[in-house]
This record gives structure tokens, sequence and C-alpha cells, in this order.
């Protein structure tokens, strides 16, 4: 039995005078007072949360609102977990200023989704993945604390999937086919790289390349889904990071879009780049969200784990926004007649190198069984190395090593995520060769969660 409430009155006149008279602060009244002081406390916070039942069971929209400040609670603890916030600051100003510490968060991300669950809402699709993402803040939390999952447990408690086994056989005929092309003295690798290096922008170069390519890739995506006015992106050439690009929603509908000038990229990755962070990639997927959220509905949408299910979308449909934007051909054609000009490069055999950089991408999905082998530690950081070389023809292999470390199970969503994402565009889209067919499928997977 609990305190009742003329004890704690009691009590508490008791504790004004115990402190003048501290001998009379016995047989348990200390404890008892611990009792009636936890007690209240509960009651003022159930007072508060329910103005003594009268209150009407909080909508989804309120608890999403929670689970949003909860996010950007663990951005501020955490950069590298937020990707982005873009809803109204004064929701969020106080969390801000004075996060809780992780393992409230934690706590209250527990606590949240019994709430959700328990919610009787027609719109199921919703508590599940706000239930997800949940499970997907305790998850980071318990990362940060020390906390270590084998890669496919944590990768499903992020992202809602592991990758599955790779097929040998054929990632063996992909490179088969590469070096059809390249050449078969010598390494593999090394004979891509020698490849590559005839399409390499010199360093000089690469921001006019850059621009030209987000232009090429804006070009297309206009010509296909509405944006909003206003939009736009500023570019920003740095180095001395983990990955070679990134995207930053800023809000406003503007976007700030890194490149790492520490990597050296051909032509086609170069525009393989810019249509993944801007157009029709993260930039547009981020604009087109926000734009939804004027109306006030879903305000969970308002915010984006790093590691979450809708980060897997979110980089699924970048992975894949390039074969969007440009069918093979006119790929093409927009690196000869515009990217190879600004790269002061010849631009003789073309074909040649769009064909080799697709089969490249095709052996990604290599890059999270390797990740998943040195994470679980079954590989060595040099090991690693040599078998993202060797199996994946990565260029900067211990810069993706680098990355793993410091971004874990993030490949997932850049190789099984590609390849759901590949998957779905193909049975939405079929046969059908007509453009709009493609960017409507796109244009829907880009607003999933």
């Amino acid at each position: 039995m609990g305190t009742r409430p003329n004890q704690c009155r009691s009590l508490v006149s008791e504790l004004s005078v115990g402190a003048q008279y501290p001998t009379r602060l016995r047989n348990g009244r200390v404890a008892a007072l611990r009792r009636c002081a936890a007690a209240t406390v509960f009651a003022v916070l159930s007072l508060t949360l329910t103005a003594c039942g009268r209150h009407p069971q909080p909508s989804l929209d309120e608890m999403a609102r929670r689970y949003v400040r909860l996010a950007v609670a663990l951005g501020e603890r955490d950069p590298d977990s937020l990707d982005f916030y873009a809803g109204p600051a004064g929701l969020v100003a106080d969390v801000r200023r004075n996060p809780p510490p992780l393992p409230a968060i934690r706590r209250e991300a527990d606590a949240l989704s019994v709430d959700v669950s328990r919610l009787a809402s027609s719109d199921a699709g919703r508590v599940k993945a706000l239930v997800a993402d949940l499970a997907a803040i305790a998850a980071r939390v318990d990362l940060l604390t020390g906390t270590r999952q084998p890669y496919d447990a944590e990768s499903v408690a992020f992202f809602g999937v592991a990758p599955g086994p790779i097929d040998e056989q054929a990632l063996a005929g992909i490179r088969s086919r590469i070096a059809d092309i390249v050449g078969r003295d010598g390494r593999l690798a090394d004979r891509y790289a020698a490849f590559a290096g005839r399409f390499t922008i010199p360093p000089d170069r690469l921001p006019g390349v850059i621009s030209a390519a987000v232009d090429e890739c804006r070009r297309a995506t206009v010509s296909r889904l509405a944006l909003p006015p206003g939009e736009g992106v500023t570019m920003e050439f740095v180095h001395d990071k983990p990955w070679s690009a990134f995207s930053r929603y800023l809000g406003g509908a503007r976007s700030l879009i890194q490149i790492n000038t520490d990597f050296r990229f051909t032509i086609d990755q170069a525009l393989q780049v810019a249509c993944h962070e801007t157009y029709p990639g993260h930039h547009t997927r981020n604009i087109l969200i926000a734009s939804n959220l004027e109306d006030g509905r879903q305000p969970e949408r308002a915010v984006q784990l790093m590691f979450s299910r809708e980060a897997l979308t979110s980089e699924a449909t970048a992975m894949v926004a390039v074969d969007v934007a440009f069918p093979a051909a006119e790929r093409g054609r927009v690196e000869r007649e515009r990217l190879f000009p600004v790269a002061g490069l010849r631009p003789v055999g073309v074909e040649l190198h769009v064909a080799v950089e697709r089969l490249v991408g095709d052996l990604q999905v290599a890059q999270a069984e390797v990740a998943r082998q040195y994470l679980d530690g079954t590989l060595e950081f040099a090991r690693a190395v040599s078998a993202l070389e060797r199996q994946a023809l990565v260029p900067h292999a211990e810069a993706l090593i680098k990355y793993v470390n410091e971004y874990r199970t993030y490949v997932t969503t850049y190789t099984t995520g590609k390849t759901l994402a590949a998957s779905r565009q193909a049975a939405c889209a079929g046969a059908d060769p007509r453009d709009d067919v493609r960017w409507r499928c796109f244009e829907r997977e880009l607003l999933s969660r």
C-alpha cells in the first residue's frame, strides 16, 4: 500500500520541524517521507499529463511530436544520429538548449513506444513506423553507451533489414565482364584503376564538373517533378571527412551539399554523386516531404534519424537516382556533351566508361558482406581493405573501412537498400519504357517511409 495523502501532509510538516529537531525523524519516518515524495511527484506528473483523468487520450499527432523531441534530443547528444529536423523551432528549443542524458532518452523512447502501441488509431502504418523509429532510438542509445550487437541484429534494429547472402557466382560474372573491357593482365583492381584514370577529373576542375552535373540532374528532375519555389542547393568542397559526399537539409527548401576533395571522381561518378545528393536524390526527397508538412499532418516526418527505416528509404532512392534521371544512352550523351568538356578531357570511350561504372555499381552488394565480417571480428582492417579491392573494386577501400568504423551498419542502406529500391522500381514500371511511368514510380518511392 502507498502512503496516504493525509500522512504526506503530516510528514511534510514533521520534516520542517525535524530540520530543527532531527531526533524526531526516526522509526521509519525518513523512508515514509521518501515514499511520499515519490508519490507526490508521480501525482503531479500524472495531473499535468492527464488533468486528473479528464484529459482525453493523447492523439497520434501529439505522440508523434513527443517522438520528434526525442529524436532532436538524441541528435544534440550525438550529431551523427540526426539527419535533419525541419519542423517548428519552438517545439524543440528547450531540448536543444538542455538535452536529456542518453539513458533518459532511452527510457522515454521505451515508454512512448508502449503508449503508441496501445493507441487506438485507424492509421496502423503510422503507428508501426513510430514504434520502429522509437526502437531505433533505443538501439542507437545502446550502441552509444557501449552495447554491441552482431552486424545483422544491429542492422535490423536500425533499418528493419539485414543484408542477405551474396551470390558469389553472380559477382564473379560481373567481374569477368569488367575484365573483358579493362583487360585481364594483372590484378583486376589495378586494371580497373588504370582504366578509370582515363576518365578521372583533375582536382582543379572538380567544382566546375560537379556544378554542371547538378545542373543536368536538376534539368532532368524538374521536367518530371514539381518542386517548391525557391528551392536550391549550396555547394561546399571539404576534406578530411569519412565520406565522399553529404547532403544536409537546412529547411526552407534549401540543402547544403558537401563534396570531399580527398576523393578522386571519374566523370560518371561525379554524375552519380550529383544526382544522389541533389536531384532527384536526397535534396529532392527532403524538400518534397517538407512541403507536405505544411498541413500539419504527420509531424514525425519533420525529423529524420540517420539510423532508421526512413534512412534506408532515403539512401536507397538516392542510390538509384542517376538511373531514373538518365537511362544509359542519355547518361552517355550528358557526360560526353556537357561534363567531359568542363573537365578538360577528351570524350573518347564514354560508352565503355558508363558501362564499367554501372557494372562496378552492381558489385556494391559485396561491401555489406565485408563490413559484416569486419564488424563481427572475422576480418581485421588490412584484410577487409584487401577484400573490398578484390571483390568490389573499391578505389578508396581504406576510407570505406574508416567510414564503417564510424557509421557501422549504415552500409546496409546503400547496398541492400539499393537492391530493394531497384527491385521495387522495376516491379512498378515493368517493361514500360515511357519516362513518365519511370518517374511516377520513383516519386511514389521518394515519398514512402
